[in-house]
């Protein structure tokens, strides 16, 4: 069976791009309503269960996805849809934001679970 976890990033910002005048004024930096811009281009990532995850974790794949999701900060119940071929509850996200830019500048990260994971 093949369990893989995919991970994809997004470099987001809710707010319009900020900047300075070349008299020092300021503009930007408004909240979008809703909308939302990408800051740096996504990057995605799969993680498969092999022979040596088996046996560095006895088999147990269950705890190594754990264990592989845990170290992605993600932690919230997706609310996107995932369409028909997976379950809802095979995905998760998480959001941190950049703590020198704030919420202008905040990472997403949704993590899912794809192969023959069920009924595990």
């Amino acid at each position: 069976m093949v369990y893989t976890i995919e991970v994809t990033r997004r470099v987001m910002s809710y707010r319009t791009r900020a900047g300075v005048t070349p008299t020092g004024g300021r503009y930007g930096g408004t909240w979008m309503d809703g909308d939302s811009r990408l800051i740096e281009p996504p990057l995605e990532a799969c993680e498969t269960y092999d022979e040596y995850d088996a046996e560095d974790w006895n088999g147990d794949v269950i705890a190594w996805a754990v264990d592989r999701i845990d170290r992605t900060g993600a932690a919230g119940l997706s609310l996107f849809p995932v369409g028909d071929a997976v379950p809802e509850h095979s995905w998760l996200s998480g959001r941190y934001e950049d703590p020198y830019e704030g919420d202008s500048k905040g990472t997403e990260t949704s993590v899912g679970l794809i192969g023959a994971w069920w009924p595990q």
